[in-house]
């Protein structure tokens, strides 16, 4: 009976997921569903294979201090990247204090085994990320109109665009030639105090003279410093209208949120990244998407430590 009960709730989720992926698939909801859905078929798997207790006793401590010393790592970089972003020293005081107490209290067995439960709640909040950019990313299709975004990710040597920019235009120019009408193409991004130039203008010499891009179809967007200013300006620039960024790959799915956060109709396509690169700035972009809704998320891992004491109190006892 059990058993057909997981199958029956691994369909609803799956048919839920679907759902949602055909609706709107710029949202983490996606990654909700796929946990839990990969939660059932690990869980129906374990059943099915008739785990012994010791083994899956087994399992489950492994996946335990695995999933603690990951999230460990997710909080460090998340308070690390808060830091270097804007100064903020709430969260390096918050991970101080949290580690702080985890050597004060050690002797209580109750805290020793709850507080980890709060590293399993940002390893929780990683997959969930990495799911939903991954799905973003596969269902998303070219635009069939413009205008296109192209937004800036820094130069070398203050005037140059370097490799990584450079993908993002090659990307936004491929699906500009796609189209019958060459579209709109806007170049968003500010001068920064050791660049010569905008962003946008070296991308846009960039785009003209590398891929033959017409001057007469591109407009500048040349104030913003982030993200946030970059789909906020361009949106402005073209009073509302929808249209489609270019960023590299791992960036487009915090992107696509905080266009959202902001009401921004907008899509995102990406460039392609060596995975060398990718894997820190996955990482970076995890801790900018917790960054989002940080009061959110400092509610819900509340929650969540409470819930690991009373769980845990009542096995204790």
């Amino acid at each position: 009976m059990e058993t057909i009960i997981l199958i029956v709730t691994i369909i609803l989720l799956l048919v839920a997921l679907c759902r949602q992926i055909k609706q709107n698939p710029a949202t983490m909801r996606i990654g909700t569903y796929g946990v839990f859905i990969v939660f059932g078929v690990f869980w129906l798997a374990i059943h099915v294979i008739n785990v012994t207790d010791k083994n899956l006793n087994l399992i489950l401590k492994s996946g335990y201090v695995i999933g603690t010393v990951l999230g460990v790592v997710l909080m460090l970089n998340m308070a690390t990247h808060s830091w270097k972003k804007s100064h903020d020293f709430v969260l390096p005081v918050l991970v101080v204090s949290y580690v702080t107490s985890l050597v004060i209290f050690w002797g209580w067995p109750l805290w020793r085994l709850s507080m980890p439960w709060l590293m399993l709640y940002f390893v929780y909040q990683f997959i969930r990320f990495t799911m939903s950019s991954m799905v973003y990313k596969h269902v998303t299709k070219a635009p069939m109109t413009g205008p296109l975004v192209v937004l800036g990710g820094g130069l070398v040597d203050g005037y140059r665009v370097g490799n990584i920019v450079d993908q993002r235009i090659q990307a936004a120019v491929k699906d500009a030639r796609r189209l019958p009408d060459y579209p709109i193409m806007v170049f968003s991004g500010g001068q920064g105090e050791d660049q010569l130039i905008s962003e946008a203008e070296a991308m846009r010499q960039w785009a003209v003279t590398t891929y033959g891009v017409p001057v007469k179809k591109t407009l500048l967007e040349n104030q913003s410093h982030n993200t946030y200013q970059n789909l906020k300006l361009t949106s402005q620039l073209l009073k509302g209208k929808a249209f489609t960024f270019y960023t590299s790959n791992y960036h487009v799915f915090r992107g696509v949120l905080l266009a959202k956060k902001q009401h921004i109709m907008a899509s995102g396509r990406g460039g392609s990244v060596r995975l060398s690169y990718q894997i820190p700035a996955f990482l970076r972009e995890f801790a900018g998407v917790m960054s989002i809704n940080k009061r959110q998320h400092f509610l819900w891992g509340m929650i969540w430590l409470i819930f690991a004491l009373i769980v845990n109190s009542l096995m204790y006892h």
